[in-house]
């Protein structure tokens, strides 16, 4: 989506830069801010926004039914070619759909910005399952958005230009190619849609916003407004997913800065007080930095970014999440808790089992479509047999790109996965450990603090609580507790 904006808005090579820099520099200081000054109440007011196009996307769908005319398997769902995600259904599927199933980046907002947001502990329980509740019918309801789109324009939108050739006839003649059941695409059929919504072109949109946003305007349009809506309900849906990224970059690059501090703190301790700004303000650009680098690759790669560096975003949020329950069921373990200790260890044995098989297949595959390293050394052989195009590459320039690009993904997925199999290994030993009783328990939590606020556990106070605020509001100003900032 980022790389797209780029061209249309900036230019392409210039404009990509020019986004990415002003990306980062918007993060920042988006990150380095007190919580209370932006985050909160962007947060919250984004809230209402999001809710609110969700529930009224649930109801436009019940009264619309859009006809999905989808099958239940597509014709790639067991083989490795496949032009929008290559890899067989299984294991790609469950790193591919990350947010509305478990979610490693969830978990680090869940323990590094909302304690920072609420009143009491006991409110993360409504928080967190509320949340994914949420989040989950989002998933739902972007599926059967994307669903309810004709196959062969949803083909078009999310293959790269790459393949496509980012022409009309050109994306048509590829689709068509493909095979699918029931499909034939025509150019009219993509130069009316682009029409309707207000793009110059639909072609090779990939990123997967674009789609649910015509998905959303396909749907929303038949319930009111007609054709000449869809292209306010489709920027409409655009503007309502920025506030998912905008806001979810800026969250995650927080809570990396606090993880980076606490390293760094255990060589240089000044790092670990998160309010000093000199380390604040350099692990934030650190991070920004880092994530800056992926995405000027991302979406200056010749074979289409998303397509190659999303798989390696979707097994780095599985991993992150493997990651969370292992930390879980050790704290779960030390704390003795035996009998319930299969509710953390059963989905951490799925996700981890799925997440590793599908590291593997992404770094030791010898299709080179699967595996990073393998179109790795298929790119780098043929420039050393002096090829000056190579596969969907048509000049040196990408083709030197991808070897470079394949490169660095193949490194972070040995990085990641390594990583990852450290911290579960630590967390298995720790938890047999604590069922043995072979090493006495010890803690290394903060000590425990004792709230001197009121506040109701769920979204309604109770009776028993409306009737305890009631009486906080009516004691004396003196006998209120000061206020605890964050």
């Amino acid at each position: 989506m980022l790389g797209q904006m780029a061209r249309e808005e900036l230019g392409v090579v210039g404009g990509t830069a020019a986004l990415a820099a002003t990306l980062a520099i918007m993060i920042i200081i988006a990150a380095i801010l007190p919580v209370w000054l932006l985050l909160a109440p962007r947060d919250y007011l984004s809230t209402f926004m999001k809710i609110g196009v969700i529930g009224l996307l649930a109801i436009a769908i019940l009264v619309v039914q859009p006809e999905i005319t989808v099958p239940a398997f597509s014709e790639f769902a067991g083989r490795a070619d496949g032009p929008v995600v290559p890899g067989s259904l299984f294991p790609f599927l469950f790193v591919t759909i990350a947010c509305g199933a478990l979610s490693g980046f969830h978990a680090l907002i869940s323990s590094g910005t909302t304690p920072k947001l609420v009143e009491k502990e006991k409110q993360t329980r409504f928080l967190g399952y509320g949340g994914m509740l949420m989040e989950s019918l989002v998933a739902i309801m972007a599926l059967v958005a994307a669903i309810s789109i004709d196959r062969g324009i949803c083909f078009a939108m999310n293959v790269s230009a790459a393949s496509t050739g980012g022409t009309v006839d050109s994306a048509v003649a590829f689709v068509n190619s493909l095979g699918l059941t029931g499909v034939h695409l025509t150019p009219d059929m993509l130069t009316d849609l682009a029409r309707n919504v207000g793009e110059p072109s639909i072609i090779s949109r990939t990123g997967g916003a674009p789609t649910l946003s015509v998905g959303i305007a396909h749907i929303m349009h038949q319930w009111f407004g007609g054709t000449a809506m869809m292209g306010f309900w489709y920027h409409f849906a655009i503007m309502f997913e920025a506030l998912f990224i905008l806001t979810a970059v800026d969250a995650g690059t927080r809570v990396a800065r606090f993880m980076l501090q606490d390293t760094i703190g255990n060589f240089f301790p000044k790092f670990k007080d998160t309010s000093w700004k000199p380390g604040a303000w350099l692990c934030t650009a650190i991070m920004v930095a880092g994530w800056g680098y992926i995405l000027v690759l991302g979406v200056t790669d010749p074979l289409g970014g998303i397509n190659t560096f999303f798989p390696l975003f979707g097994i780095a949020n599985q991993l992150l999440a493997a990651i969370a329950l292992a930390v879980v069921m050790a704290i779960v373990a030390k704390r003795g808790n035996f009998r319930y200790l299969w509710v953390v260890v059963a989905p951490l044995v799925f996700i981890a089992v799925i997440t590793i098989w599908a590291s593997w297949e992404k770094i030791f595959s010898d299709i080179p479509a699967v595996s990073y390293w393998a179109q790795h050394e298929a790119f780098k052989n043929a420039l050393a047999e002096g090829k000056t195009s190579f596969g969907t590459a048509h000049t040196v320039e990408a083709m030197q790109a991808v070897v470079h690009n394949t490169f660095v993904q193949g490194s972070l997925s040995i990085v990641f996965v390594v990583l990852a199999l450290i911290v579960m290994g630590t967390a298995v030993l720790t938890a047999w450990r604590a069922y043995r009783k072979t090493h006495p328990s010890h803690s290394t939590e903060d000590p425990r603090v004792e709230s001197r606020l009121f506040a109701p556990a769920g979204l309604l106070p109770t009776p028993s609580e409306k009737a305890l605020l009631a009486r906080w509001e009516a004691a004396p100003s003196s006998a209120a507790p000061a206020a605890m900032g964050h």
